[in-house]
């Protein structure tokens, strides 16, 4: 019925993610699973098609006559592709308690692609983002990126973050990237050097334009810029965390904060006890990574302008970072920036 339930609001959904909400145990035993499915196909309430999509049935949806589709689902593979993708999103959150609207709700929601076009205003078309997650203050974008070779539309995602279209309480605040369980650290490696090599591009002083007219189609690898503001990443199986994590950011940061001088510049870090100046990333925000990366690499370039003597300055500042543990491989992508002296990294 759970299962059911949800057919009936997004119309569509991958087989094993179908048997993913019936595996009720969570041992993953796909010939057991495979036999509690089969009465529904059987008794005509689901239809599995070539594809590997499932698809619900009138039988099916007349089980919940007052629960309308959330989604529309055109015949083309595309179209089947980007409901499955809708679909299996809203599926993780729900495991989470989060449950899909067609509206904002006074609890932690998540709000349809195509139910967000309808309210907010301007979006590019070839935006590949699922829907947004309303948690706490923010309004997540969120993205299904699989391995993460999918095309990114950077200019097409930037639409989301308009600050002149529509309501300024529909500008999505950050992003939230969900993979494959197996790839995180590899998927987050190659995101950060991919925008670390334009990083004075991407997250630079320029002032980023906002676009009325279509832009070009290009497919590029997932890189991100300073407008997407956070960037977290995660996997099904560790939403859960991520999301307590993302809910708990500031406060966290504030309390390791305890009344110091806050920064301003993201780029800068969080706050500041001279000399030292900390980076609080308890949430895998790739974007704050990449914030610390670009900054250690400015100082290292500083450091050696002051040894050739090419400059001078009576003012020495240090960083520091503190990440969840198992980000470490993450932190040592970059060897030169670990053997900086005078900089510390913790683990939350």
């Amino acid at each position: 019925m759970y299962l059911l339930q949800h057919l009936a609001q997004f119309e569509v959904l991958d087989y094993p993610s179908c048997l993913r909400m019936l595996d009720e145990d969570v041992k993953n035993d796909r010939v057991k699973l495979s036999y509690a499915f089969r009465p529904l196909t059987k008794n005509k309430y689901v239809v599995k098609r070539k594809d590997g999509s499932v698809r619900i049935l009138t039988k099916g949806r007349a089980l919940f006559p007052d629960l309308k589709p959330l989604v529309t689902v055109n015949g083309s593979a595309t179209g089947i592709k980007r409901a499955e993708t809708v679909s299996r999103i809203a599926m993780y959150l729900a495991e989470q308690e989060i449950y899909s609207y067609a509206e904002e709700q006074d609890e932690a929601c998540f709000i349809p692609s195509a139910c967000w076009r309808k309210i907010r205003d301007g979006i590019l078309s070839t935006t590949r983002f699922a829907g947004i997650l309303f948690i706490g203050e923010h309004r997540l974008a969120v993205y299904d990126i699989g391995d993460g070779n999918i095309e990114w539309q950077m200019k097409a995602e930037h639409s989301l973050f308009y600050r002149s279209h529509g309501d300024y309480a529909t500008r999505a605040t950050g992003m939230l990237l969900i993979c494959d369980n197996d790839k995180r650290v590899g998927i987050a490696q190659r995101i950060i050097r991919t925008t670390m090599w334009h990083r004075k591009q991407l997250i630079g002083g320029r002032s980023t334009q906002e676009r009325e007219r279509p832009v070009r189609y290009v497919k590029a690898p997932i890189r991100l810029a300073k407008y997407f503001e956070r960037v977290y990443l995660t996997t099904p199986d560790t939403l859960g965390e991520s999301l307590d994590a993302i809910f708990n950011e500031d406060n966290v940061i504030e309390r390791y904060r305890d009344g110091n001088h806050k920064s301003n510049n993201p780029s800068l870090g969080d706050y500041e006890i001279y000399p030292m100046r900390y980076f609080i990333n308890t949430t895998t925000d790739l974007l704050k990574y990449i914030y610390y990366f670009a900054t250690m690499k400015d100082a290292i370039e500083f450091q050696r302008k002051l040894d050739a003597g090419e400059l001078y300055s009576p003012y020495s500042v240090n960083y520091t970072i503190c990440i969840p543990e198992e980000d470490a491989p993450i932190l040592r992508m970059y060897p030169d920036v670990l053997a900086v002296e005078g900089s510390k990294f913790y683990v939350h």
